[in-house]
């Protein structure tokens, strides 16, 4: 019912109560003054000819038809009262969604509402923007179908997030827009209450990194160049030094072989660095190339467990070798697969102390292959656990470690290589009790 009709009717009700009570006063007064004049009646023992009761009785039926009135007034005008009560809800509530349409429209950032399929219901100004379109151009269409083709794998399973109700948060992703520009996004999508018979909506944020994307990828390209500029002296390093500890160009004394052998070690840590961030910017650049063949995990394994051989006697650590007879001829990049194993074992010795054990465990099944590497070693403190994967990253229970030399990209480059080869990688681990890291391929 329209406001003014409802206010009329409230009242027209007041009114009318009103008038009842006063006609009521105004009979009753005149029927007790009409009584109290011509008789000597007596109520409860008192005359009503006294002017001490006149007066008692007009002022109880004054009391008693004020609180009729009352009374009568609240039943009688509930209804509209209650219409009024649901009109000033739903005034506000518009109001409420009308200040929200118009934050929403008006953000900085483009906002999406998307249905349970995930298509576009109503995009705000700053969406129409971003992917340069007026809003039939894009109303009704898949979020996702302006996912770059590369990342269409990643854009079906943040799909199925959604449908499942899992939570999406911060994804990155590649999409286009309209005249054919490319744009590196963060894309994070929330369930929001749709309105009865609506159905299940979801609203999504999408942050514009593409800048902060091109800076990085210079910064990588510069790194990139720069480390391939540094391979030609250390490689010449490392010839010369080989040269002066071949007994073919004569003996040294103790303490030259000593010094030599130092800038050898010296040497190697540096091209093992190079080395890494080589790595670490090809697999930024997208230049990083992957080359599946026949791969023999327990001889890559046991190759790299002679490299660490010295260190594994010095600090008496014990081996468990658990093959299995596995991953003897599996499809992978046997390179790539080395630096994953070499990382993993490398930090697992180094962090052990002495007499401790370190475990690697093959697995081979009909739907996947594990790679495990297990160690009694430091671990990592569960507040840290999250950031392990992350660039530069060291925990704080390592920072201290004199032996330890560690540049925080081993773990980083690790994750990334898995990726490459289309696997995942999963690590539990506790502070002073160790850690195990699972490749599953």
């Amino acid at each position: 019912m329209p406001k003014k009709s409802l206010l009329a009717k409230h009242i027209f009700i007041s009114l009318l109560v009103l008038v009842l009570l006063l006609a009521f006063i105004f009979l009753s007064f005149n029927l007790f003054r009409y009584i109290s004049e011509n008789n000597d009646i007596y109520i409860l023992g008192q005359s009503l000819s006294t002017d001490v009761s006149f007066i008692s009785i007009i002022v109880f039926l004054v009391i008693v038809g004020f609180l009729s009135y009352i009374v009568f007034y609240l039943i009688s005008t509930g209804r509209t009262r209650i219409a009024f009560a649901i009109e000033n809800v739903e005034i506000k509530s518009a109001m409420a969604e009308k200040q929200f349409a118009e934050l929403y429209n008006s953000a900085p950032i483009p906002y999406i509402i998307l249905n349970n399929n995930g298509e576009i219901i109503r995009p705000n100004k700053s969406t129409l923007r971003f992917f340069g379109v007026v809003p039939e151009e894009i109303v009704g269409k898949d979020l996702f179908t302006f996912v770059l083709a590369e990342d269409k794998d990643k854009a079906d399973r943040i799909l199925q997030h959604y449908k499942l109700n899992m939570p999406i948060d911060r994804e990155e992703l590649r999409m286009f827009t309209k005249n054919g520009s490319v744009k590196w996004v963060l894309i994070s999508v929330f369930e929001i209450n749709a309105k009865k018979g609506d159905g299940r909506t979801g609203l999504a944020t999408i942050f514009d990194i593409s800048e902060q994307k091109q800076l990085d990828q210079t910064k990588t390209e510069f790194m990139s160049l720069a480390t391939h500029q540094l391979r030609t002296p250390l490689a010449t390093l490392k010839w010369y030094s080989d040269m002066l500890l071949s007994p073919n160009f004569g003996s040294l004394t103790d303490k030259q072989t000593e010094y030599v052998k130092t800038i050898y070690k010296v040497n190697q840590d540096m091209i093992d660095l190079v080395d890494t961030l080589l790595n670490v910017s090809r697999i930024e650049i997208g230049t990083l190339s992957v080359n599946l063949e026949s791969t023999d995990v327990p001889l890559i394994a046991e190759s790299i467990l002679g490299e660490l051989a010295s260190q594994i006697t010095n600090k008496k650590i014990n081996i468990v070798k658990q093959y299995n007879d596995s991953l003897k001829n599996i499809k992978s990049d046997p390179k790539l697969l080395r630096i994953i194993i070499q990382n993993l074992m490398t930090n697992a010795v180094k962090y052990t102390p002495e007499g401790g054990t370190v475990t690697l465990t093959l697995i081979e099944t009909a739907n996947s292959k594990q790679i495990s590497v297990a160690d009694t070693g430091l671990g990592i403190p569960k507040n840290q656990q999250d950031k392990i994967f992350t660039k530069l990253f060291r925990a704080d229970n390592v920072r201290d470690i004199s032996s330890s030399q560690s540049t925080g990209l081993g773990l980083y480059l690790i994750k990334s290589l898995v990726k490459v080869l289309n696997g995942n990688i999963s690590f539990e681990s506790k502070e002073n009790e160790g850690s195990t890291f699972t490749i599953t391929l």
